[in-house]
């Protein structure tokens, strides 16, 4: 079973960038996907952080911890964070494009915007993370 602590010291690891330690908690096989586009494994994932944060960092500010979503109740959890986006350096639409991470929306160099994220992550039998999916919250607006 995936705790809270131990979620958060997966946020620990990916805010000091530490891919290594958060690897640990992946499936060799796990699959991340948001905004359009799919990274399956943990090569895919180094490379696609190696790339993505040349650009711009990340940082994960929790705000909640749900245990037991998934098919079955164990097999998963829901986080909800606010994801801090700062332009490091000018990312192109052309370039994600390229890459193949066309369906997100590159962050200026010098700006910041947070993004609040609902996070599903299904779990494999071992309690490692086998699969993520996000989906933002955007608030009515007033």
């Amino acid at each position: 079973m995936f705790t809270q602590d131990d979620y958060m010291r997966y946020i620990e690891a990916f805010n000091g960038r530490d891919y290594a330690t958060l690897e640990t908690f992946f499936a060799d096989d796990f699959a991340l996907e948001n905004a359009g586009f799919r990274v399956q494994g943990k090569p895919a994932f180094r490379e696609f952080y190696r790339f993505f944060h040349a650009y711009c960092r990340e940082t994960v500010l929790f705000k909640g911890f749900y245990p037991g979503a998934g098919v079955a109740a164990g097999t998963g959890f829901v986080a909800n964070v606010v994801i801090r986006f700062e332009g490091l350096q000018d990312l192109s639409p052309e370039l994600l494009a390229q890459m193949g991470y066309a369906g997100m929306t590159p962050v200026a160099q010098g700006m910041q915007v947070d993004i609040e994220f609902l996070i599903l992550y299904s779990l494999n039998a071992d309690g490692l993370i086998q699969h993520i999916k996000g989906a933002v919250w955007v608030p009515a607006a007033n």
